[in-house]
């Protein structure tokens, strides 16, 4: 039995410690590069919350398995002391690749005498990607480059995502998740035409006006804070019209369950999209809000395009398969640490309805499929198409012990209902193909043709390993 039985092969973990949101994803000669937030003393050090570093190349030997490289950022900064918070990547027109991050200081008010939060936004230039030493990153002389919220937030303002600007408002712009005054969730709007001097353009406005439900049950979510925002150009694939796809990770939303039994906000923070347009400040909504993962751990995804141009025909998206506050897994005291990422799912837009399909390694595409994989590691994988018939399948350890176990239902509307440690999550399914994937603690699956979801941090019982996908109809 490996010594490693929880850690995954495919999936980015932390070698030592935490790790939550991924960041800074950029494309170089061929090779993926993703950050991604990092907590490496823990759970025995003080919380220093800085960003590690691991590539992929896309293609050919070594695809799909991960380098690690030194850390990127570690807050050592005056603006950045108590933490290098989430943020994205961008190109230059001179192909320059910077980072952007949200750096955390705690400092005492001098009206109160309290700790208070000083939230900034800054970048980093990026050298020598290629290097042994995974590159060379220098923080700008001239952070923070946004100097605190702009008036009306709190210092919940984080999370700066930057794309080209397809209107021509400016050459980049950026969003950041943002909490008002009134404790509410809201996502901001910045334009530059340097990268370097941002002007503040507003919050974004939501026109439901024209708008058909996504399946969730609002239109555009509620909260008290809406975190790691992504605004990406998209060619919808039916149609050939562009969209703006928005994902937003919206906190304080409370479980619901519909008259169908359909399963909403079933976790302690969510995530979703919106699919519309943007005019200036005002997102004018043609499909409203739909969660975009279903399982037990997912939040703060991001995403990069695979191709260049101003709109994409589709991306490459990960996710943290974790949770705020959910860090006690077995893989802390066994192995030293917790959580990863999800693997890259290519995302593109079909009906205005998000599709996702799992980036599997080519050491897994290359097999014969059998429903387990002994010799690559505690690895199993599945693909099925679902038809007009009740199946069930089951995510088995080599105790026999069920850890995973889900339902597909044509009737009605027809559903897929999914379990682990009896939270039970129903969403609305119909025909079409199936994809299971276990690798260590993470099982992800996605049906309907990659429109729905689920990722799962799923543990076999101690001491075994996985054993099989057992489907039955």
């Amino acid at each position: 039995m490996s010594e490693n039985r929880y850690r995954p092969r495919f999936h980015i973990t932390a070698p030592t410690g935490r790790l939550n949101d991924p960041n800074g994803l950029f494309i170089e000669d061929g090779v993926l590069h993703v950050f991604f937030q990092k907590d490496p003393a823990y759970p025995f050090g003080a919380k220093r919350t800085g960003w590690g570093h691991a590539s992929t190349p896309l293609q050919g030997e070594g695809a799909g398995e991960w380098t690690h490289h030194p850390d990127a950022l570690y807050p050592d900064a005056a603006y950045d002391a108590n933490g290098c918070y989430s943020g994205g990547a961008i190109r230059d027109e001179a192909g320059n690749v910077h980072l952007f991050y949200t750096g955390n200081l705690k400092e005492t008010d001098p009206a109160t005498g309290e700790m208070a939060r000083r939230a900034t936004q800054n970048s980093v230039s990026v050298e020598e990607v290629s290097s042994g030493l995974g590159g060379v990153f220098r923080r700008n002389p001239n952070n923070p480059l946004i100097d605190g919220p702009a008036e009306g937030y709190t210092a919940h303002y984080r999370d700066p995502m930057i794309t080209r600007d397809p209107e021509g408002a400016a050459a980049y712009r950026m969003v950041i998740g943002a909490q008002r005054a009134d404790e509410t969730g809201a996502v901001v709007l910045y334009r530059s035409d340097d990268l370097e001097r941002w002007e503040f353009a507003g919050e974004l406005g939501f026109d439901v006006s024209s708008a058909e439900p996504g399946t969730s049950p609002d239109l555009v979510p509620g909260g008290y804070m809406w975190e790691c925002p992504n605004l990406l150009s998209i060619r919808d694939e039916a149609d050939g019209e562009r969209y703006e796809l928005f994902i937003i990770c919206p906190q304080g939303l409370e479980r619901q369950v519909d008259e169908a039994g359909t399963t909403h906000y079933a976790s302690s923070d969510q995530c979703g999209y919106l699919v519309g347009h943007l005019e200036g400040t005002t997102f004018r909504v043609v499909r409203g809000f739909t969660e975009l993962d279903y399982g037990h751990q997912f939040y703060a995804p991001q995403a990069v395009a695979e191709q260049g141009g101003l709109v994409p025909d589709s991306y490459l998206l990960f996710g943290w398969m974790g949770l705020p506050a959910q860090d006690d897994t077995p893989s802390v005291e066994s192995e030293g640490w917790v959580h990863s990422l999800t693997l890259p799912r290519r995302v593109s837009l079909h009906g205005r309805t998000l599709r996702q399909r799992l980036v599997l390694p080519e050491i897994v595409c290359n097999r014969v499929e059998d429903h387990s994989m002994p010799d690559v590691g505690n690895v199993l994988h599945a693909s099925e198409l679902l038809k007009q018939e009740k199946v069930t399948f089951s995510v088995i350890d080599t105790s026999e012990s069920v850890v995973v176990s889900a339902t597909y239902s044509p009737l009605g509307q027809g559903s897929l209902s999914l379990t682990y440690k009896g939270d039970t999550r129903v969403v609305p399914c119909t025909p079409g193909e199936l994809e299971i994937f276990v690798d260590g603690a993470t099982v992800e699956i996605t049906a309907q043709d990659g429109e729905r979801a689920f990722s799962i941090a799923a543990f076999p019982t101690p001491g075994t390993r996985w054993s099989r996908i057992e489907f039955n109809r």
